[in-house]
């Protein structure tokens, strides 16, 4: 595996377990919930976005690290998924909350990586 194709895993690992993580944080009220966080949402609290965060936020990241990996025909296109679902995600929790974070600038700079340098047409093991 290359150089690209390493920090490529690495960020999807990244990703998917910091996620997963902070979703489960968010389900299990590790994480204190903030009034402002789902005022201008849907949700009445944060475990379904705790939901989404740790499923398919994370779950995605992780199949894709996994697809990576093990060198799953299409592991190209789930790692720009993974990457555009955390962009959106990311997009969408600052518009929904109204906040700012400097940990959103990191996760929007993961999920760009991960998708401007995900290897194209070229097999995992090289």
């Amino acid at each position: 595996m290359d150089r690209d194709g390493k920090s490529v895993l690495g960020l999807l690992l990244f990703n998917g377990l910091t996620a997963v993580g902070g979703g489960l944080a968010l389900m299990t009220g590790a994480i204190p919930e903030q009034d402002s966080w789902v005022r201008h949402t849907d949700f009445s609290s944060l475990y379904f976005p705790g939901v989404i965060l740790m499923a398919i936020v994370g779950g995605s990241s992780l199949v894709a690290a996994t697809a990576m990996f093990k060198g799953t025909t299409g592991w190209q296109l789930a790692s720009i998924l993974a990457g555009l679902i955390m962009l959106f995600w990311i997009v969408g929790e600052i518009a929904s909350i109204r906040g700012f974070h400097f940990l959103q600038v990191i996760y929007v700079i993961t999920g760009a990586v991960v998708i401007w340098c995900t290897p194209t047409g070229r097999p995992v093991s090289d």
